[in-house]
């Protein structure tokens, strides 16, 4: 698998090498391997580049016990390059009679050469080295060899290594070395020959080893392609997306004989399994058929998440007594393997239904003054408190977007609700199914179907590309959660810096903005006001004062959406920043309003556009206001730019009361002729200070439309921002 990014890609030269590179560790965990394998190359990318070094397409493959790169071609050497000193200008360095003055020998002395060996050269043909000289000026070029790629691997290869970051990592020898797992082999072939170095102990050699039980033994290397060959062999499949291919076709056949409907769309299953196995091999279990009695989604959990199986359905979407497993080993006989799995996932079950009865006995809303013992956060109080703050804030919400009576009946139960499979067996014991649970029992309770799916979906969403709650209530309940969080949060201190933010502040900001931003139910959404009033439920229990907390909580969500703006609409820098100066209230249509712009930035008229109004911008003196005066208007080009102002004000008023972005930046395009033939025709800072005066008060007018949309002066013309 390559990772290289062609912006990143060097031109390989003609006179290249091979570099084989292999890290031999013992058992690195799935969750972790994935972020190794994409650190991999970006490092070696990195030290290739400071060397020097031209090389090809970085590959990247891994198992749980080794991580690969492989790169086809890497230049033998660094490029030869010619040094151009200057020395002093030649008037310095000769006299009348042209001999060498003490200027001339000083120079040769300090440069360690003849004086024959300097020329004398004019600074106009010495390009950026003549930083700015002119005339003539004593020349020394001296060619730099470059160092040998063979030799500059010996100290690369084990700043790599030592560079690859883990969550956690060990020691585990004399030589205090820290990694995720022991290293226990290390393979670089560079060409046909070793890079000799030695890191935590472990020695470099041209040997590797084959699956660890089905396998042991080492081997020599002498290629990639002998290596692949090898390892193929050797019971190891290096590629985790061949594994996932093998683990895949191996399942169909499984679910064919079952006659079941898998389900290939949890890619993360998928891949925790091809990165906890070299060799994987798929089997199939089974369970009791009592064991369906129990909720699907119990059941579910308790095999992939704790278990790493694969559930098996019927095409009607129910679970069948079967599971799949991959193992890392391929027995003639699973049979006792596959007793064993079955063993392990019927005491999980047993377990799971034992729990789920005992929940049975006592409602939901029975479960309240449980959550008084569970703390959310010491200094913001238990989870009951925070509990009546989202009932609150989202009561609030409701009435300012005009619920009728029975949809706030309904968005109370499921606030009041929300919380309390949080004390359930089932979620102390399968964390992840909370919300979940909730929905399962408040249905199985009775409960309206819109308050049990809120009570689920107010989580959402959990994760990165996790969906978005689709229902009115749980869109709503998200909103008050996560806000209360961020809220309580910031007003402690908690605030994300760094890779800190132990309670995804983060995720739940951006969470809170995808619900905003994606349903155009919330176009007049104002956040603002949201903030103001979350933060009024915690100063009213004396839980914080923070005198400046809202103004910090709108710039963490303007950040949120810059990420937004980024990641899911690709904005560009510039234009994201521009339109991010507003005022934080709407974010719907703070999004709109950058997508127009990016279109608008690819109009032939936006560089002249933005360069005329940065001229506007300069010369208008900091916080300057005034009113035009039609009568002390004299010149037509004046007169004809406040008329098109006229106009443009009128248009982007109504365009943007109608959301028509697009055409409000299209009136102010019209702007560009005008502006430009003004100050073309107009001297601004007239002696007259009564026309100068009107002249700056007509072109802060001018600016006016433009402000509405965003700051133009961030906006960088005539190029392409990041």
């Amino acid at each position: 698998m390559s990772t290289s990014s062609p912006q990143a890609l060097k031109k390989s030269t003609a006179n290249t090498l091979p570099l084989l590179f292999e890290i031999g560790v013992e058992e690195i965990p799935s969750n972790v391997l994935p972020d190794a394998l994409k650190q991999l190359p970006q490092i070696a990318e990195k030290y290739f580049t400071a060397a020097g070094l031209s090389f090809s397409e970085l590959e990247v493959y891994g198992t749980p016990r080794r991580l690969i790169l492989y790169c086809p071609e890497l230049s033998v050497s660094q490029e030869t390059k010619e040094e151009v000193i200057i020395g002093p200008p030649k008037r310095a360095a000769f006299d009348a009679a042209g001999n060498a003055t003490r200027a001339a020998e000083g120079f040769a002395k300090s440069q360690n050469t003849l004086l024959s060996e300097i020329k004398i050269e004019n600074a106009a043909a010495l390009g950026a080295a003549a930083k700015g000289k002119k005339g003539e000026y004593l020349v020394l070029r001296k060619t730099k060899t470059g160092e040998k790629t063979a030799t500059l691997l010996e100290k690369i290869l084990p700043e790599i290594i030592a560079s690859l970051s883990f969550p956690r990592t060990m020691r585990w020898n004399e030589t205090a070395v820290v990694f995720i797992r022991p290293i226990r082999s290390i393979l670089a072939l560079y060409g046909s020959n070793v890079v000799p170095f030695s890191f935590a102990g472990v020695a470099s050699a041209d040997r590797a080893q084959g699956h660890h039980m089905m396998s042991p033994d080492f081997f020599s290397v002498t290629d990639f392609e002998h290596y692949q060959e090898e390892l193929s062999g050797r019971f190891v499949m290096i590629d985790p997306e061949e594994r996932v291919r093998v683990i895949q076709s191996q399942m169909e056949a499984l679910g064919k004989e079952k006659q079941a409907v898998l389900d290939f769309s949890d890619r993360a299953l998928f891949e925790k399994a091809a990165f906890t196995v070299e060799y994987p091999k798929a089997i199939c279990g089974n369970f009791e058929d009592d064991f369906l009695s129990i909720p699907k989604e119990i059941i579910i959990t308790a095999m992939a998440e704790h278990q790493g199986y694969f559930p098996l359905r019927r095409e009607d979407g129910e679970l069948l007594p079967h599971f799949i497993t991959i193992l890392n080993i391929a027995p003639e006989d699973c049979a006792l393997i596959q007793k064993g799995n079955e063993r392990v996932l019927c005491a999980r079950l047993c377990d799971a239904r034992f729990y789920f009865d005992q929940d049975r006995l006592h409602p939901l809303s029975a479960r309240l003054e449980d959550l008084k013992k569970v703390m959310f956060q010491e200094k913001l109080g238990s989870v009951f408190e925070k509990v009546e703050r989202i009932k609150a804030l989202s009561l609030f919400i409701a009435k300012k977007l005009k619920w009728d009576a029975s949809d706030i009946s309904d968005l109370e139960r499921a606030a009041h609700l929300c919380k309390s499979d949080l004390v359930t067996g089932i979620v102390k014991e399968f964390t992840s199914l909370q919300g979940t649970m909730g929905c399962v029992y408040a249905a199985l309770e009775g409960e309206d179907p819109s308050v049990s799916k809120a009570i689920e979906e107010h989580y959402l969403p959990r994760y990165a590309g996790d969906k978005l709650p689709l229902s009115r209530i749980g869109q709503i309940l998200a909103i008050a959660d996560k806000l209360d969080t961020i809220v309580g949060c910031f007003g402690i201190g908690l605030i994300p810096t760094g890779s800190e933010d132990p309670y995804a502040l983060r995720r739940q900001g951006l969470g809170i903005i995808q619900i905003l931003v994606e349903d155009a139910y919330f176009y007049d959404f104002s956040l603002g006001d949201i903030i103001k009033k979350a933060i009024q439920h915690y100063e009213s229990h004396d839980a914080f004062y923070v005198s400046d907390l809202s103004e910090l909580i709108s710039s963490f969500f303007k950040l949120r959406i810059d990420f937004y703006l980024q990641h899911s609409r690709n904005i560009r820098y510039d234009l994201r920043q521009a339109v991010l100066a507003r005022k934080l209230n709407k974010p719907r249509i703070m999004v709109e309003c950058a997508e127009a712009l990016s279109l608008f930035s690819k109009q032939a008229v936006f560089s002249s556009l933005i360069t005329v109004y940065k001229r506007v911008a300069r010369i208008l003196p900091t916080g300057f206001k005034g009113e035009v005066d039609e009568t002390v208007l004299i010149q037509a080009s004046e007169k004809a730019l406040y008329s098109k102002y006229v106009a443009v004000h009128k248009a982007t008023v109504s365009l943007s009361a109608k959301q028509s972005y697009s055409e409000v930046l299209a009136q102010l395009a019209t702007l560009n002729d005008p502006l430009n033939q003004f100050f073309d025709d107009v001297m601004v800072m007239d002696k007259d200070e009564k026309v100068r005066q009107n002249r700056l008060s007509l072109l802060y007018a001018v600016s006016g439309p433009f402000k509405t949309f965003g700051n133009f002066s961030k906006i960088v013309e005539g190029e392409v921002a990041s």
